[in-house]
C-alpha cells in the first residue's frame, strides 16, 4: 500500500449572536483543518490539526502544499519513520506550533488507515483499551458576548451541564482577580458543592497573581488550576505549584517530547495536557505519555475541535494508562468542548452523544468515523 494522494477541507462557519471570549481574545467564528490521506488501496484516512484562534488556512496548506509531496509513495504504515522525516524536514523554523499541528494531522490520518487496513480500532493498535468509555467534564462557561448579567448567564450554563449529566466542568477566567471570584462563586453556587470544577485562566497572569487567585479560590474548591501563567514561564509554574493547594496543569501549548521534556523533568505541573491534534498525533503522544509515566505525572489530554479530533482523542483515551497503576486506579477526566460550534458534529456521519456523564470510545476500524461529505462540501471556505 502506497500514499497517493493528501486532501485538505478547510471548514467554516460564523458564531451569530452566538460569539464567546476567553482572556486572550473574543470569536465570532468557528473553524478547523481536516486531512484526509488517500492510498492506492482505495483506503483513506482522516486526520485534524489543532486550530484555537489561529488561521486554519495555514495548517491545511501545510498539510497538503509543504509536506504532501513528501509523502507520495510512502508506506503509511511507517508511521514512525514519516513522522521523523517531516519533523526533521521542518525542525529548523517549525519545532512548535502550526507546522506541528500539520503533522499531528497527518499523523492521526496514518494511523486510521492502519486501523482500517487491518479491521481494528486505533486504541488496539496503541496497545489496547484500559477502558472503553470516557468520564467527560464539560469545557464551556466562556464569556458570552450577548448577556447582561455574566455571572448570571455563567451560573445557568452550568446548570445546563449538570442537568446533562456531567460530573465536572471548566469555567475561563483571567479577567481579573476581582472578576475571576465573582464568576467562580455564582457557578459553584449554582453547581453545588458535589461536582468538580476546574478553572482556566489561558495564561493571563504572572506567578504572583496566579498565586494570590489561586489562595483565594481554594474557598470554592477548585479541582485544578488551568495554564495559570504564560507556556514559556516554567519557573511561574514552579512558583504556582509550590504556592497553592490546588492541581496546576499545563501543556496545551506545547509541542512534542522535546518540550514536555522540561515540564515532565522540573515537574512543573501537577497534571500535563498535550493536544494530540497538535503535539505530534499518535505516534508522538506516546512517547510522551511514556515519559510522563516513568515520572508518574498524569497526563490528561486537552481536546478541541470537531468530531475528528474528539474521535481520535477517544482512541488514544482509550489506551491512556493509569497514573499509577493500582487496584483500585482513578480514572481519568476527558475533556469535552460544549462552547458554541457550528462544524463540530456535522463533519462526520457518526454523531457523540453523552449517556449518564459518559462518551463511548468508537470501537470500529481505525478513528471509527467517516466524513459526511455534503456537510464538507457546504461549510468549506472557498
Amino acid at each position: 500500500m502506497k500514499i497517493s494522494e493528501i486532501k485538505t477541507y478547510v471548514l467554516k462557519a460564523e458564531l451569530e449572536n452566538h460569539g464567546f471570549g476567553w482572556s486572550q481574545r473574543v470569536t465570532d467564528r468557528r473553524q478547523t483543518a481536516i486531512c484526509e490521506v488517500v492510498t492506492d488501496r482505495g483506503i483513506s484516512g482522516l486526520g485534524e490539526a489543532f486550530y484555537f484562534g489561529g488561521p486554519a488556512d495555514i495548517a491545511a496548506a501545510i498539510m497538503k502544499d509543504a509536506l504532501g509531496p513528501l509523502l507520495i509513495g510512502k508506506d503509511p504504515f511507517d508511521t514512525c519513520v514519516i513522522w521523523d522525516s517531516l519533523y526533521n524536514y521542518t525542525r529548523d523554523q517549525g519545532m512548535k506550533g502550526l507546522t506541528l499541528s500539520a503533522i499531528s494531522g497527518i499523523d492521526i490520518a496514518l494511523w486510521d488507515i492502519k486501523g482500517k487496513a487491518l479491521g481494528l480500532p486505533v486504541y488496539k493498535l496503541l496497545g489496547g483499551a484500559y477502558r472503553n468509555r470516557a468520564r467527560v467534564y464539560a469545557t464551556g462557561l466562556y464569556e458570552p458576548q450577548n448577556a447582561s448579567n455574566i455571572a448570571d448567564a455563567l451560573a445557568q450554563e452550568a446548570l445546563g451541564y449538570k442537568k446533562e449529566g456531567f460530573t465536572g466542568m471548566k469555567l475561563k477566567i483571567g479577567y481579573g482577580i476581582r472578576t475571576d471570584l465573582k464568576y467562580i462563586k455564582a457557578v459553584r453556587e449554582a453547581i453545588g458543592e458535589d461536582l468538580y470544577l476546574m478553572v482556566d485562566a489561558n495564561h493571563a497572569y504572572n506567578a504572583a497573581e496566579a498565586i494570590r487567585l489561586a489562595r483565594e479560590m481554594e474557598r470554592f474548591d477548585i479541582y485544578w488550576f488551568e495554564e495559570p501563567v504564560p507556556p514559556e514561564d516554567v519557573d511561574g509554574y514552579l512558583e504556582v505549584k509550590q504556592n497553592s493547594s490546588i492541581l496546576i496543569t499545563g501543556g496545551e501549548c506545547e509541542y512534542t517530547r522535546y518540550g514536555f521534556r522540561e515540564l515532565i523533568n522540573r515537574r512543573a505541573v501537577d497534571i500535563l495536557q498535550p493536544d494530540l491534534c497538535a503535539t505530534g498525533g499518535f505516534s508522538e503522544m506516546m512517547k510522551i505519555i511514556a515519559m510522563a509515566s516513568a515520572a508518574n505525572v498524569p497526563v490528561i489530554p486537552h481536546v478541541w475541535g470537531t468530531n475528528v479530533g474528539l474521535a481520535a482523542s477517544l482512541q488514544l483515551f482509550a489506551a491512556l494508562p493509569h497514573f499509577p497503576e493500582r487496584r483500585f486506579p482513578q480514572e481519568p477526566f476527558f475533556e469535552y468542548d460544549r462552547s458554541p460550534h457550528p462544524l463540530r458534529q456535522g463533519v462526520t456521519r457518526e454523531k457523540f452523544v453523552t449517556e449518564q456523564g459518559y462518551l463511548k470510545i468508537p470501537d470500529g476500524p481505525g478513528l471509527g468515523v467517516s466524513l459526511d461529505m455534503d456537510f464538507i462540501k457546504k461549510y468549506t471556505a472557498r
